[in-house]
Order: structure tokens, then sequence, then C-alpha cells
């Protein structure tokens, strides 16, 4: 596994259900990764007030 420790305008904000919360920069996404197999409560206010929302399709 490689880790990512030196990016300076990514964070992870949240995850849950599928899907990460990210900031890039000022930019706020949600985006699917299937490991995230846990499905807690969004409670993270940016989880309502993304600026895009990734939509993975179901032919790839």
């Amino acid at each position: 596994m490689r880790v990512a420790d030196k990016w300076k305008d990514y964070e992870l904000l949240d995850c849950s259900s599928g899907q990460r919360l990210e900031r890039w920069g000022d930019v706020i996404l949600i985006r699917p990764d299937p490991q995230v197999i846990w499905k807690t409560e969004k409670t993270h206010p940016l989880w309502y007030k993304a600026h895009a929302v990734y939509n993975r399709s179901s032919s790839g």
C-alpha cells in the first residue's frame, strides 16, 4: 500500500455507505469508494453542501 501523505490540497473529511466526502483545495466532492462498507450517519455538514457528486456508471 502506498501512502499519499505529501498532498497539501487534499483532505478526506468523512466516509459512509460506499462514498467518500473529500476536499480538494476549496472544492468539496462526494465520490464512490467500494471499500467503504460501513453505514454510519452522515453527520458532517458538508455532506449536504458538496460542490459536486460523482456517480459511477453501471456500464463502466
